[in-house]
């Protein structure tokens, strides 16, 4: 193997893994939903569309960069969460067969954002200018861009921080008692519907940030690119287990290396399958994936 192509493989490798985190910061969001409330958000992807398109428009109209806008887009996104899981939540929940009413309502959901979307931003790609001097950082031979390097840290400190609300505080272990059997759970007294509307409110609030990170990490943004995210999100769900931030990180990892490694090799429309068969492979051998204990159902 020669010196250039052993500094691109390097290159992907570390694209790969930045690239991993905020794919593992967007499967977040739909594992705690899903693990929760078994409500399948097939609108993940349009809500961190949403969220991308606002930080655009408090770019260009305010002037506030997409790090500032994360501070006023998540709490939105919170509120709108448990907005969403009252008009929703319940009425999914006892439905004879939720994953399959969830799909179809958030499916809905979906299409109306992407239609709210081309009607107030119309289909031309959109971007926001970097906010910093520094696009990029050397390292030898190997450049790390600047964008993402600060939206991985981002996302590592907000999977840090979701992590410490699962394990350290009551609400967080009653959450993922939830996801271990929601019925024992409300036998013991807690307020199960309550937290549901809360942990709604946390995945869409997790997903507004990756909205917005998104602009820094690739160059534009379209009406059309929901759908990936979301397909991305219920791969990094499989790949890392259900119930586990780390494993989410872990699968949004595999993933991120996967399609960028395999982009050295092949034309990079085909990345994608690697990970795809990684994933048919991840469902074959381990289904309830690499640190989760419940097996998933989706």
């Amino acid at each position: 193997m020669n010196d250039f192509m052993l500094t691109m493989i390097t290159q992907a490798v570390i694209s790969g893994i930045l690239v991993g985190v905020i794919y593992g910061l967007v499967g977040i969001g739909m594992n705690i939903i899903y693990g929760v409330m078994r409500i399948v958000n097939f609108a993940h992807g349009e809500f961190m569309m949403l969220a991308a398109y606002l930080t655009f428009t408090l770019n260009r109209s305010y002037h506030i960069d997409a790090l500032e806008s994360i501070l006023l887009i998540t709490p939105l996104f919170f509120i709108l969460g448990m907005v969403l899981h009252a008009i929703f939540g319940e009425r999914l929940r006892r439905s004879d067969d939720p994953e399959m009413a969830s799909f179809l309502t958030f499916f809905g959901v979906s299409l109306v954002i992407t239609s709210v979307i081309l009607l107030i931003w119309k289909a031309d790609p959109r971007n926001i200018p970097f906010p910093f001097h520094k696009l990029s950082v050397f390292i030898g031979d190997i450049f790390v861009p600047m964008g993402r390097l600060l939206s991985a840290g981002v996302c590592l400190g907000a999977i840090l921080i979701i992590s410490l609300f699962l394990y350290r505080t009551y609400a967080g272990k009653a959450v993922r008692a939830i996801i271990q059997n929601r019925e024992a759970v409300s036998i013991m007294g807690i307020d199960a519907h309550r937290l549901s509307s809360v942990v709604f409110g946390i995945g869409l609030a997790l997903v507004a940030i990756t909205g917005s990170l998104i602009t820094l990490t690739f160059p534009a943004i379209t009406p059309v690119m929901g759908q990936s995210y979301t397909l991305i999100a219920f791969v990094v769900i499989v790949l890392g287990g259900l119930g586990t931030p780390l494993g989410a990180l872990l699968g949004g990892v595999v993933y991120g290396l996967a399609e960028s490694v395999s982009a050295v090799f092949m034309p990079v429309a085909l990345s994608p399958v690697v990970a795809f068969v990684i994933l048919i492979l991840m469902v074959m051998i381990r289904p309830q994936g690499l640190l989760g204990r419940v097996t998933t159902r989706i």
